[in-house]
């Protein structure tokens, strides 16, 4: 799993443009991309770099976040605007009102999780894999989400909204046409 999101650096390079709506400093997250534009991303950086990217799957996604916690945020029950950047004018649980800084920041800014990754909370919604469907009634080991759908699932919140769409198990879905300046991605690979 990638460490930080897509930097408006690293698009740059491999797609030779930025459709990012935020630009005002550097080593900012990629954003205002659409799931299909995140799929040619890792198509050209597979090329690339020879490694099998990929965007992670939900379940990979909320594994990853977690890092073995069970709470609504990997760093606890509740969420602050130290830990991560989201619209601070609104709390969740017994949290505290915060900074609204209306706007992406530069990745990592944030306190990571116990597994070393930025931004698992806040920051831009991330594009998964699979689809938006409903989760399986039984137990699964790497569920890799419904075979087909009109949405495709974003998780992780964004800069723009409130504290309880950042929770870990929060899962929005949206059509992967989609673009707005809340939309980023987070590449993995996996090797055979």
């Amino acid at each position: 799993m990638g460490v930080y999101t897509v930097t408006q650096e690293q698009w740059q390079e491999v797609m030779g443009n930025n459709p990012s709506f935020f630009r005002d400093e550097k080593n900012l997250p990629v954003e205002s991309v659409p799931w299909d534009d995140c799929q040619g991303f890792t198509k050209k950086l597979r090329e690339k770099d020879k490694k099998l990217y990929r965007l992670p799957t939900e379940a990979e996604w909320e594994y990853a976040c977690r890092a073995r916690t069970t709470t609504p945020f990997h760093f606890g029950q509740t969420i602050s605007t130290d830990q991560a950047n989201y619209n601070g004018n609104f709390t969740y649980g017994n949290g505290k009102k915060g900074v609204y800084r209306e706007k992406t920041t530069p990745v990592g800014s944030f306190p990571a999780n116990s597994w070393g990754l930025y931004d698992m909370h806040g920051n831009v919604f991330q594009w998964c894999q699979d689809w938006h469907g409903d989760y399986p009634q039984n137990d699964v080991v790497d569920p890799t989400g419904a075979e087909k759908g009109k949405l495709r699932v974003l998780r992780g919140g964004s800069w723009l909204i409130n504290p309880e769409y950042c929770r870990s198990a929060y899962r929005l879905g949206t059509e992967p046409g989609y673009r707005f300046h809340d939309f980023g991605l987070r590449v993995c690979f996996f090797v055979e």
